[in-house]
């Protein structure tokens, strides 16, 4: 069996980095995130500052509720936002571009199950550097 990944890391941070970057490039998407219910980023693929704007805003848009102006960074694109439960956790996967696709939300959230699943994040692994 041909291995389809090129690049891997045993690392679960670096394995979910390029894991989000790889939907990225496909997906040709601004940018993808994972990220926890207080806004925190776990991981991300695309330029930083649109990262961290959609990390922060990606558990409120979520809630149904949300109602507030989204940082400029975002402003005018699609964004779309799904949130997963991992061992009673919620953790949010976002993206955000031009256009939004199911088939490649279905494909990170698979990803971060599978990544996130193996090798669960202990709080030192969860601060972006």
């Amino acid at each position: 069996m041909k291995e389809r990944r090129l690049r891997r890391s045993q690392d679960p941070y670096r394995a979910l980095c390029l894991q989000l970057e790889q939907i990225r490039a496909e997906g040709e998407l601004d940018a993808m995130v994972v990220a926890i219910d207080n806004g925190l980023l776990i991981a991300g693929a695309g330029e930083r500052t649109i990262c961290e704007a959609l990390g922060a805003v990606a558990p409120l848009m979520r809630s149904g509720s949300f109602n507030g102006r989204v940082p400029g960074s975002l402003v005018g694109q699609c964004i779309d936002v799904r949130s997963i439960s991992l061992e009673g956790e919620t953790v949010y996967v976002a993206s955000v571009g031009r256009t939004t696709s199911d088939e490649w939300m279905k494909r990170s959230i698979g990803g971060v199950r599978r990544i996130l699943g193996y090798a669960p994040l202990t709080a030192t692994q969860l601060l972006v550097n």
